[in-house]
């Protein structure tokens, strides 16, 4: 029971960020894709439904167990060489390959005795792909080709589609990227008519590499995007067909008790983010009621002709104290949520597993968390020695700042919060780049920007923080491939009186001022801010410090 209710809730840990955000890390390219649904039929069709979705989960023993069964109840030849070529790839993702040349030659053998022309096809798309695995791509070539000849007499695009995505991918790993892109092409073409997501995908991935080996940058992010979206709608359907199994009425009694379990778990995580959704409602109807009350005031105070100079100034100042304080907690809570957020989840992973991982693993997970809050620890520090500096203003101290070596520790602290997405941030600024700035300010800025990548940004991305030098200033740039800005929300994301609020990929919630707070920070350190975004296809911010001059 226990290791049932463990799977359930592996399978469920999955499904709720799906559900949630439409994001999930790539998906292997498996056989399990190769299905031709609409040749298969009854019970035969459930096990190889479910051994499909069992392989998307790498769970290759229970896809094996259920493909095998399918074998004892496979009513026509064309089903029979579908589950044989299926058993053979299982094989193949197992590093079995002398089980799957065994598989796949058994096939080929039966297939010609019976004069099954798709089985012949099957069989050599499979040893293609066996001969690929094991890098002889002369003897690769030739059983694809051989396929691809065949296919010309039968007409199963999707298959056909296949081998030519696996001829593209064969001569891209050979370097010939000409011919590479020819086959992805002609694989383009065949797919725009038929409705198979998991080979579209498939095919994007393959141009994503393909242009990332070409150096077109650009192109090898969008194509890459339009891989990821398709492959999270094919996995979230993969993960329902398990449940859906589960939840059927072959299922047993202690099965169904796990299942009651999740759905308790998944009405209390919808009744707490529910509680956050009102709380933020009342926060900002509070907000709204109190700039009213402002701008009552202000023109009460105007309508006052006779009080004094004296006064107003006083007042003028008070609010000023006020708007500095509220910022100043505001950029805390800014900052401390994300990580707070990490540290909770290991150590929660950590409770619930506990009785199931090793000493090893434990170990590793006090590790992080270890770390985690250590480098919580030091963040809050800062922050305060920070806050005794700002009881009336933001004082400015530029320092001869190592632009590196600063903005290094930054990403090392928000490293847990962008793992959580599968998120790499890559750092390219050059060594004993000197700028001459205030270290708090830089930090706060660049700390804010490469959390708002994170929290817009896919899973499994990339985000780049670059510099440049232009005349006397350095240019720092945080690069996203994220869900991007509208041209509306661009005008407004500085402004404090408009202050557009968005929630992230993962449902993340801010507090709506991290921008206006950045655009004040670099403005005291003497440069300037702004961004650059396309809708869907990323966002780069870009801020500016004062060059190190010989005579600082």
């Amino acid at each position: 029971m226990r290791h049932l209710i463990k799977e359930l809730t592996l399978v469920f840990v999955f499904l709720v960020p799906l559900c949630l955000s439409g994001k999930t890390s790539d998906s292997t390219n498996v056989a399990a894709n190769h299905i031709n649904k609409s040749e298969l039929n009854g019970s035969c069709d459930r096990k190889v439904k479910l051994a499909d979705a069992y392989i998307h989960l790498k769970q290759y023993n229970k896809a094996l167990a259920l493909l095998q069964k399918a074998e004892d109840c496979c009513k026509y030849r064309s089903e029979l060489s579908q589950v044989k070529y299926l058993i053979g790839e299982v094989y193949r993702y197992q590093d079995k390959p002398a089980k799957a040349m065994e598989q796949f030659n058994s096939l080929y053998e039966a297939s010609l005795e019976d004069a099954d022309t798709l089985g012949i096809i099957r069989a050599r798309y499979g040893l293609g792909n066996y001969y690929y695995s094991i890098q002889n791509f002369q003897k690769s070539i030739s059983y694809y080709h051989r396929a691809l000849n065949s296919l010309y007499q039968y007409t199963d695009v999707a298959l056909k589609a296949r081998v030519l995505l696996a001829l593209s991918k064969l001569y891209m790993e050979k370097g010939d990227f000409a011919d590479s892109r020819s086959y992805a092409q002609k694989t383009l073409e065949l797919i725009n008519h038929i409705d198979d997501r998991s080979l579209k995908a498939e095919c994007f991935e393959v141009f994503s590499q393909l242009y990332d080996n070409l150096g077109d940058y650009k192109s090898a992010f969008f194509y890459k995007n339009k891989s990821m979206m398709l492959r999270d709608s094919v996995n979230y359907e993969q993960l329902i067909v398990v449940l859906s199994r589960l939840e059927n009425k072959e299922a047993s009694q202690g099965e169904k008790k796990a299942i009651a379990i999740l759905k308790r778990e998944n009405i209390s995580l919808n009744t707490d983010w529910l509680r956050e959704k009102n709380r933020g409602s009342l926060f900002l109807v509070t907000s709204v009621l109190l700039f009213v009350f402002t701008v009552i005031l202000l023109l009460l105070f105007r309508s006052k002709l006779k009080v004094s100079k004296a006064l107003k100034s006083k007042n003028l100042e008070l609010q000023k104290l006020n708007a500095t304080k509220d910022k100043f907690f505001s950029i805390i809570a800014h900052d401390l949520k994300s990580p707070f957020n990490s540290l909770m989840g290991f150590s929660e992973m950590l409770s619930l597993h506990v009785e199931t991982k090793s000493h090893a693993d434990i170990m590793e997970f006090s590790k992080v968390i270890h770390n985690s809050t250590r480098k919580l620890y030091s963040l809050v520090e800062t922050l305060l020695q920070w806050s005794r500096t700002q009881l009336g203003t933001t004082e400015y101290k530029p320092v001869k700042l190592d632009v590196k070596f600063v903005s290094a520790n930054i990403i090392s602290i928000l490293k847990i919060n962008a793992e959580e997405k599968d998120i790499v941030i890559s750092l390219q600024i050059d060594e004993n780049l000197m700028a001459w700035a205030d270290k708090d300010l830089y930090s706060a800025v660049l700390r804010n920007l490469i959390t708002n990548a994170i929290k817009f940004s896919r899973v499994g991305s990339v985000i780049n923080v670059s510099s440049q030098i232009k005349h006397d200033n350095v240019i720092i740039s945080v690069s996203d491939s994220g869900v991007g800005i509208s041209k509306e929300n661009m005008e407004k994301i500085f402004r404090v009186d408009a202050n557009p609020t968005t929630e992230g990929t993962f449902k993340e919630k801010g507090t709506g001022l991290g921008l206006v707070l950045c655009k004040e920070f670099v403005e005291i350190n003497k440069g300037t801010i702004w961004v650059e975004s396309e809708l869907e296809k990323g966002s780069t911010f870009k801020f500016t410090v004062p060059l190190l001059k010989n005579n600082d």
